[in-house]
């Protein structure tokens, strides 16, 4: 039993950090309040994917602690504190990490980290490629391989973006008006 505890909370943090993922490459603009540092980042990410490796742990995933420290405290205030909440916060704090990995080859990780990624328990580099390619919209769970296949062929992403435009008139960000403008900015 305690198997399918600690594959669910795994694919459930994936599923979660693949939902933002989703949010910041979808809506998230360097023009929105507060989030001028995460868009602008998420964007130069696209465009030169390897950059990001340059971060610390701590410069990548600060947030994510912070995220996870007030579950932690929400679940211990709730009395619900246990083993599973621990594990899905030390797999989502990671997220950022685990998604730079995949992003390395095999000399720049440690060994134990390409090993998890040949059986793959940690997202390859080949299925995380899929992300950087084409329009950069799809395949957004950056810890496994398990829920990118199993989204994709639901339309999952490009479903949830439908229900947004029609519900809200907003529309998908255009990644290439953004470093269009930064281009220009460069030049001038």
């Amino acid at each position: 039993m305690w198997a399918i505890y600690l594959v669910g909370i795994v694919v459930l943090a994936d599923f979660l950090s693949g939902l933002v993922h989703w949010w910041e490459d979808a809506y998230a603009h360097p023009d929105m309040p507060f989030m001028q540092q995460v868009a602008h980042n998420n964007l130069m990410h696209h465009h030169k994917p390897r950059d990001f490796l340059r971060k610390s742990w701590w410069q990548s995933s600060a947030d994510l602690l912070a995220v996870g420290a007030v579950i932690l405290v929400l679940a211990w205030w709730g009395d619900w504190l246990n083993i599973w909440v621990v594990l899905f916060v030390a797999v989502a704090v990671n997220a950022n990490q685990i998604h730079k990995w995949a992003h390395q080859n095999r000399q720049e990780k440690p060994w134990l980290v390409s090993k998890l990624q040949d059986w793959w328990i940690l997202q390859t580099p080949r299925e995380h490629a899929r992300h950087h390619s084409g329009e950069k919209n799809s395949h957004y769970c950056a810890i496994t391989n398990v829920l990118n296949p199993i989204l994709e062929r639901l339309h999952f992403w490009v479903g949830l973006e439908t229900i947004i435009a029609k519900t809200t008139g907003i529309q998908r960000r255009k990644d290439g008006d953004y470093l269009a403008s930064l281009q220009a900015k460069a030049k001038s």
